[in-house]
């Protein structure tokens, strides 16, 4: 994925990354699937209302709208993150806390290389077989 550009906020750190190649929901959901273990107190809403599910695999069969978005904490990150897949969109919308030292001041260069290994792992989920995706 490419950083197309970044804004800092009180508290956050808001971007957007292109996907390298358009998706369809199947994918960006699938996406959503990948990402969701290592998200902990995961919480996912589908056009802003809050999902309820019983089992991970629950997140390959969400209905297709217009965004579904994903948050909690990021153990690998060490911050809160939000993700938004929108539908038929090139991109995703990330905020993360600004609650270490390494996303505290940051510019382009700094967050491009913080992020783009995660955001990168999100893509390369949404094009592999669903049941090669982490257990979760």
């Amino acid at each position: 994925m490419l950083l197309a550009g970044l804004t800092e906020e009180p508290g956050w750190i808001r971007s957007s990354f292109n996907l390298t190649y358009r998706v369809p929901w199947e994918k960006l959901i699938q996406g959503v699937r990948g990402v969701y273990p290592y998200i902990e107190d995961a919480e996912v809403q589908v056009d802003g209302e809050p999902l309820h599910f019983s089992a991970p695999e629950d997140l390959l069969a969400i209905p297709e709208a217009s965004s579904v978005m994903i948050r909690g904490m990021s153990p690998i990150l060490k911050a809160p993150i939000m993700l938004t897949f929108y539908n038929q969109r090139p991109f995703i919308n990330v905020a993360i806390g600004r609650v270490n030292e390494e996303f505290q001041t940051t510019d382009y260069e700094k967050f491009n290389k913080s992020m783009c290994q995660f955001m990168d792992s999100i893509e390369i989920m949404m094009h592999v077989p669903p049941a090669t995706l982490p257990k979760g």
